[in-house]
């Protein structure tokens, strides 16, 4: 009877070391699948930065070019004219008034067609 007890412990022993090992691997295996999918996202996430930076590259190069234009004696001499209303010395600057030159009527007042000489006479009146 003994004999048979002594087997028992030992059988119990070895269920112990074998539930404990069973134990150990899976949470090897789980931590290692966690480590897995943490690299894959890290690998995800560096294609998306290479991505960003080649947009914000060519953002940058667009900017070079833009400010490269700027300086230029051509863009500075359009900016002063255009905007400032300066001009060089010696230059006459014409000012013409926006929209039509012949003075549409309006949407409601019938146009009918004058004669030549009655616009010139308008206009030396």
């Amino acid at each position: 009877m003994q004999s048979l007890n002594r087997d028992n412990r030992h059988k119990d022993k070895k269920d112990w070391i074998r539930g404990i090992i069973l134990v150990i691997a899976w949470i090897l295996i789980i931590s290692l699948a966690k480590d897995l999918w943490q690299v894959k996202r890290g690998f995800s996430r560096i294609e998306e930065a290479k991505s960003r930076l080649i947009i914000e590259e060519e953002k940058n190069q667009m900017l070079k070019d833009k400010l490269e234009m700027v300086m230029t004696e051509e863009y500075k001499e359009k900016i002063i004219r255009e905007q400032l209303n300066m001009q060089k010395i010696d230059e006459v600057v014409a000012v013409l008034p926006k929209g039509n030159m012949l003075g549409t009527k309006e949407a409601g007042e019938e146009q009918k067609e004058e004669e030549n000489w009655e616009k010139w006479w308008a206009i030396v009146r």
